[in-house]
């Protein structure tokens, strides 16, 4: 009976995309709950983030409670879940932690995203950008409509190191401070690790263009590695950090390396997994 429970109730670490594939009448319903969710309008935006981001945490994204989102979700649904459902368990939110030492380093670079997120944009790549500007031992400081958590691990693979903090409804600061070492490559790891001397050879390539626009980018490579053996490797020049491909090579369990050469200069060994 427990398993059923859980199968027929939205619970905290759901993954948004997973609430939305089994119960695609509650798409309007999150984008009521907060300003924040107005994104998941977009076909193309629903395909990405809310694959890395569970219910809970983008409660705390949109500044609302966990609780409250998961009671009003299942509320749509005509369920009243058990309290214990509604317990939000590992939603990784730094808000309310110590400063960290780290905090009074030099600011490298300075960027505030939310003219981008009021208008409805997708500030990922502006964000991304900004990291590639900080040098080991400073700081990014972000200001953001709401604590953007899964940034904290995308930004981590990169040697990154966040503190949240809240000053207001809608405004959050956040401070990515870049650690020594490791500047310029990173490596998803796993059964299947790739090394630098797996650059050494590749089953197959891919060239990504300045003028391509999203999802094409991402296309092109998931097309190219679905084409591949588990084990083989594909090679991907690409003009720009690809957030939200990396994020589902992470989810699909392909390791990856990536070499960041400057601007307009990035390539990508994809070992695929299964």
């Amino acid at each position: 009976m427990a398993g059923e429970d859980r199968q027929e109730v939205v619970r905290p670490e759901m993954k948004v995309a997973e609430v939305l594939r089994r119960w695609p009448e509650l798409l309007p319903v999150l984008v009521e709950a907060s300003p924040a969710f107005q994104k998941l309008r977009n076909p193309i935006l629903r395909k990405t983030m809310p694959n890395l981001v569970t219910v809970a945490q983008a409660a705390r994204m949109g500044g609302l409670e966990p609780e409250e989102l998961v009671a009003r979700l299942n509320r749509a649904l005509g369920v009243e879940a058990r309290p214990e459902v509604l317990e939000a368990k590992d939603v990784e939110s730094l808000l309310g932690t110590p400063p960290p030492s780290w905090v009074s380093a030099p600011v490298g670079f300075r960027l505030d995203v939310r003219p981008i997120l009021e208008q409805g944009g997708e500030p990922f790549q502006a964000i991304m950008t900004a990291a590639q500007e900080v040098k080991p031992g400073e700081r990014l400081v972000l200001e953001v409509l709401f604590e953007p958590i899964p940034l904290y691990r995308v930004l981590g693979k990169q040697g990154f190191l966040a503190w949240c903090e809240r000053l207001g409804e809608k405004h959050y600061r956040v401070h990515f401070y870049r650690q020594e070492g490791g500047e310029g490559w990173e490596t998803l790891p796993g059964p299947t690790s790739l090394s630098e001397a797996d650059w050494a050879s590749y089953q197959a390539e891919v060239y990504i263009e300045e003028n391509l626009e999203p999802p094409l980018p991402m296309m092109r490579v998931l097309e190219a590695l679905a084409q591949l053996k588990p084990g083989e490797k594909l090679l991907v020049h690409h003009v720009r950090r690809p957030v939200h491909l990396l994020a589902r090579l992470e989810e699909e369990g392909h390791a990856y390396l990536l070499k960041d050469l400057g601007p307009g200069q990035v390539k990508i060994l994809i070992r695929k997994g299964g």
